[in-house]
């Protein structure tokens, strides 16, 4: 189902929920890579794509392992003006934002096993300098990504797993 947001902007999101299991972070790569292949992205963009779903969908996993959550990790992708948006949303613990700026600035190196993720976070931002890694409202971490979509061949118009 849409957010509010995108209903009132009549966009279209696909979304895969996935158990929080690494067994599933395979799926999760095939249907982000599937989606960026029907929107016309180039093999090479198709492939950053998977890399930086996968980095992202481990550091749920993660997440979701300590803090003892059953819930599900949502993989949603949505095409709004000519950009193709990714984002993957869990339900952690959240991300410490005070210790991600401070790396991020490089003004502070983790301790190993401090701030998990911390390198897997660094290749989705070396993937896509834009992408957005942020603490949600109730609970967990969204990591938001943007690619340019490409021209989308005619028969493949009809389905977005095409």
């Amino acid at each position: 189902m849409a957010s509010k947001a995108d209903q009132q902007q009549d966009v279209e999101q696909l979304r895969l929920a996935i158990p929080a299991e690494a067994g599933y972070i395979a799926m999760a790569r095939m249907f982000a890579g599937s989606v960026a292949r029907h929107y016309g992205c180039d093999e090479d963009v198709v492939e950053d794509v998977k890399v930086a779903v996968s980095e992202a969908c481990t550091n749920s996993v993660k997440a979701h392992r300590e803090s003892g959550t059953t819930e599900q990790i949502e993989l949603r992708a949505r095409e709004t003006n000519g950009d193709l948006t990714f984002e993957i949303v869990d339900s952690g613990k959240g991300i410490d934002t005070e210790m991600q700026t401070a790396v991020n600035e490089g003004s502070a190196t983790p301790a190993a096993g401090l701030y998990e993720g911390s390198l897997g976070l660094t290749l989705i931002r070396s993937l896509f300098p834009g992408a957005d890694i942020s603490r949600n409202l109730d609970r967990g971490t969204t990591v938001r990504f943007v690619v340019a979509a490409g021209e989308v061949p005619d028969e493949l118009e009809a389905s977005p797993l095409g």
